[in-house]
């Protein structure tokens, strides 16, 4: 799968909301001529973020895409517990979503 659009909206986005992680939850495409249709991103943030629903709203009015696209969000804490659980969405994004962006420690 390459699709430049969802790459260019994800670095758009890891740009502006430095998440920890961004992960490609899925994508639908059209059947017959395998053009991209939507897209579902998870971001994965710091605790200390101030609010999430701000973070998204503000990501939403910031990065325009041509595709519609969903974002689910989590604080760090929250996903380190959700995610080791394999009866949670967040578990099913950390084993088969795939990793568009990790911050990198400096």
């Amino acid at each position: 799968m390459n699709y430049s659009e969802i790459e260019k909206t994800a670095a758009e986005i890891a740009e502006l909301g430095k998440p920890l992680k961004l992960y490609l939850i899925s994508h639908k495409t059209n059947h017959a001529t395998n053009e991209l249709i939507s897209f579902k991103l998870a971001l994965i943030v710091r605790d200390d973020t101030p609010s999430i629903s701000e973070l998204e709203c503000f990501i939403y009015t910031a990065v325009d895409c041509p595709y519609p696209y969903d974002l689910v969000l989590y604080k760090e804490s929250e996903w380190n517990t959700l995610s080791q659980d394999p009866q949670t969405f967040a578990w099913s994004i950390r084993e088969t979503g795939g990793l568009l962006y990790e911050q990198r420690i400096s």
